[in-house]
């Protein structure tokens, strides 16, 4: 599967499906097939510590947010411990159902850190760059540098630490990193101010100003003016018929916005991508997935996608819908267990 489309589908599935539950049983079982296909990913490209790295984020996650929701939030009927009610912000019962309620929020924030990186695994950087529309150019080349960038500073680091090795410093506690800081600040903004140059001497977005770029921006302002005016007066007691014809309006502004620009912009494509019959199936499964999955979770009977230990807690309720749902992310394992 290397094709941009499915992977942005499965993106997309996958964060629906991790922001539409609560329930910890369907966010487990969707870690986990993340976990298997990350891990499947990250041993073909070589990345033989991927799944230790992630799995301590995860688990760092969980803990994090256990324990600040739990000395936060003393809701619940499962008193564990009592700190004094006149300690500021943390006075009060330490319940079970706050810790357990802190687990899930972690291990949803480390599902959807892990949805991302795997992406980042499957796809390239120019692959990922490539989606940017046209009109965003400039915007398409900061990312990618920026995407290069972050490597590049891990390698210089490594090179750094080495040296200091070498030259006795052992690097075990926390002063002795900070001969790093320096060479690695000093080296980086070298490396910014040459390719800021180099850019510069190339005409990186040299345009000279013209009546068309201005009413381009006017129409962006404009577009963004009425979006917001919209949400203000949803705030108050205007009709919601006001609100949606602003939005439509200023979403309709920025769309022929967009739409001039990137006509004007010419973009010469040197390797188009191709279409495999796995990449349709799977764009279709996704796409299907990720449409029925917003049509379910408004379906009444599907109550098992909200889970909540508050008052008191209880096992959660599990339906084949759910488990199937949460089972889908692990699909492209197929593919890369074929190669």
């Amino acid at each position: 599967m290397k094709n941009t489309a499915p992977w942005i589908l499965w993106l997309v599935f996958t964060i629906s499906l991790i922001l539409t539950t609560r329930n910890p049983i369907y966010l487990l079982l969707a870690t986990l097939c993340m976990l298997i296909l990350g891990f499947f990913i990250a041993r073909q490209k070589g990345n033989l510590f991927w799944l230790r790295g992630n799995l301590q984020f995860l688990l760092s996650m969980m803990l994090i947010s256990a324990m600040v929701n739990a000395l936060f939030v003393h809701t619940g009927s499962s008193v564990l411990i009592s700190l004094p009610k006149n300690w500021l912000l943390i006075g009060g019962n330490i319940t079970l159902e706050g810790l357990i309620y802190g687990v899930i929020n972690g291990l949803v924030i480390g599902s959807l850190y892990l949805a991302f990186n795997i992406l980042n695994l499957a796809l390239s950087i120019k692959q990922m760059t490539r989606l940017i529309p046209p009109a965003l150019r400039p915007t398409a080349m900061t990312v990618t540098v920026a995407l290069t960038f972050f490597p590049s500073v891990q390698t210089r680091a490594r090179e750094i630490k080495e040296a200091q090795m070498i030259r006795g410093n052992a690097m075990k506690r926390i002063v002795d990193w900070l001969p790093l800081i320096i060479p690695l600040l000093v080296t980086s903004l070298e490396k910014a101010f040459l390719l800021a140059e180099s850019m510069t001497s190339r005409g990186f977005f040299v345009r000279k100003p013209s009546l068309k770029i201005e009413l381009l921006l006017i129409g962006m302002v404009l577009g963004v003016f009425l979006i917001f005016s919209g949400w203000i007066l949803s705030l108050y007691d205007y009709s919601q018929v006001i609100s949606a014809i602003l939005y439509s309006a200023g979403g309709l502004a920025i769309s022929l916005v967009f739409w001039s620009a990137q006509r004007s912009e010419k973009t010469t494509r040197y390797q188009i991508e191709t279409w495999a019959l796995p990449d349709f199936l799977l764009s279709a499964v996704f796409g299907f997935a990720a449409i029925g999955l917003f049509a379910l979770h408004a379906n009444p009977q599907l109550s098992s996608f909200q889970f909540s230990p508050y008052p008191t807690l209880e096992i959660p309720l599990i339906q084949l819908t759910g488990i199937v749902a949460a089972l889908l992310p692990v699909i492209p394992v197929v593919w890369f267990l074929d190669d």
